[in-house]
């Protein structure tokens, strides 16, 4: 690991050529700067956009602040800052951030609910029902009249049949049923979950109003820099 000052850095950014540096100079003086192993290209926004936005600036949390420091930097990557030195540019970007963000903000706070995977809802409340009951009762009745003109027979074979004059064996049947009404209350939760019936066209919404909003912020932070090289 290397060891320098930021002021020493700053004095070889600004006097290591009499043109502004790119981004991409200012990164890899930032990042690699006396060291043995170097940062890969594409690593250079993400290792080194801390020290390029060392100030405080307005940026809704709905956004990921590295993502959106780092994005800036590769957008231009291969761009000259527009002012002499390394300083100057991160005063004119401080002031130019604390400027526009505000209203950027607002737009990215917009798109904020845009649920591309699934939406939920929650139902909670209490059910009261009337409770109906029913309840049925039967009850039967069994008549046994026996009769023999021979009564010198024994009780028994009366009883069995052997020797019966006379027999009524009736059988009465009482039905009835009862109504009846309650009241029943049920607590409730119920969890209600819907998914895009498109989820490939409501990723390119979200995708599209992002790029919108970063081409708005490009066209506000041009002016801190040449043109293309």
């Amino acid at each position: 690991m290397f060891n320098f000052r930021d002021s020493d850095l700053i004095k070889y950014i600004n006097n290591v050529s009499n043109k502004p540096p790119t981004i991409y100079f200012l990164l890899e003086s930032i990042v690699n700067y006396g060291k043995d192993e170097k940062t890969k290209i594409k690593d250079l926004a993400k290792e080194g956009h801390s020290r390029v936005f060392d100030f405080e600036y307005p940026i809704t949390s709905n956004i990921s602040k590295d993502d959106f420091e780092i994005n800036l930097l590769n957008h231009y990557m291969m761009r000259r800052i527009g002012q002499e030195t390394f300083t100057a540019f991160q005063i004119q970007l401080n002031a130019k951030l604390n400027e526009i963000m505000p209203y950027y903000n607002m737009m990215f706070d917009s798109i904020e609910g845009l649920d591309i995977i699934k939406e939920t809802t929650t139902k909670v409340g209490t059910d009261n029902s009337d409770t109906v009951t029913k309840v049925e009762n039967e009850s039967t009745a069994h008549s046994d009249k026996r009769y023999s003109d021979t009564p010198q027979n024994h009780l028994t074979n009366i009883q069995n049949g052997e020797y019966v004059t006379e027999y009524n064996y009736d059988t009465n049947t009482d039905n009835s049923s009862t109504n009846g009404t309650g009241s029943n209350e049920r607590n409730y939760q119920e969890t209600i979950t819907r998914t895009p019936t498109n989820k490939i066209q409501s990723l390119k919404e979200y995708q599209k109003e992002i790029k919108s909003i970063y081409s708005l912020i490009y066209d506000d932070l041009d002016e801190l820099f040449y043109g293309l090289i």
